[in-house]
């Protein structure tokens, strides 16, 4: 069945007509922010050079996109790492990091899209506590669309090369955090190694 609308914009119960609609929250109107939070260091050595920063923040919404890019090479720069490579690791289920470009359109694009593809209202047995039986905490959230979205868009982690001390990103390239659930404390690890 054709889902597609005019042009090719996604028909879904969220947009019946498939014209494509403004996202109204004020957040989307800037693409992404720096994360505001407590860098820690977890480890550090001179030889080899390997240096690791967790940065504990708060996200404010689902759908949200933070850039690390300054994070990352603050930290490849602390590390004195010359030659080697730079990964960012997120340790949740519900959270993503990609390189792409931080503009606002797109990001407003890519998450009309998540919506008509992963809708939040839908039915998801992972919420369905009457089925499920594993890994359920008493405050658990309904958060089944969110682990759907990471699965089909994400990645828990990304390694760039660093060469001259330099964190080898395209020209619009940025490293982001993607926020798939709702606003939460999260973690980022940013490890450096190399010489």
């Amino acid at each position: 069945m054709d889902d597609s609308g005019p042009g090719g914009t996604i028909v879904s119960a969220a947009n019946p007509t498939g014209v494509p609609q403004p996202v109204d929250d004020q957040l989307t109107r800037r693409a992404t922010r720096r994360p505001e939070g407590t860098l820690t260091v977890l480890a550090a050595t001179d030889s080899p050079r390997i240096r690791t920063e967790v940065l504990h923040f708060t996200t404010g919404a689902g759908a949200e996109f933070w850039d690390l890019t300054d994070v990352v090479r603050e930290v490849v720069a602390r590390s004195e790492v010359q030659h080697g490579q730079v990964t960012v690791h997120t340790p949740h289920t519900t959270t993503t990091i990609v390189l792409n470009e931080s503009e606002t359109g797109f990001l407003n694009d890519f998450r009309r899209l998540l919506d008509a593809t992963i809708p939040a209202d839908g039915y998801y047995e992972h919420d369905d506590h009457e089925l499920r039986t594993e890994n359920l905490q008493e405050d658990e959230y309904l958060n089944g669309h969110s682990h759907c979205r990471q699965m089909l868009v994400g990645t828990a982690s990304v390694s760039v090369p660093v060469v001259d001390g330099e964190v080898l990103l395209g020209t619009w390239q940025k490293v982001l955090f993607g926020e798939l659930d709702q606003a939460r404390e999260r973690r980022v690890v940013v490890h450096a190694q190399g010489v």
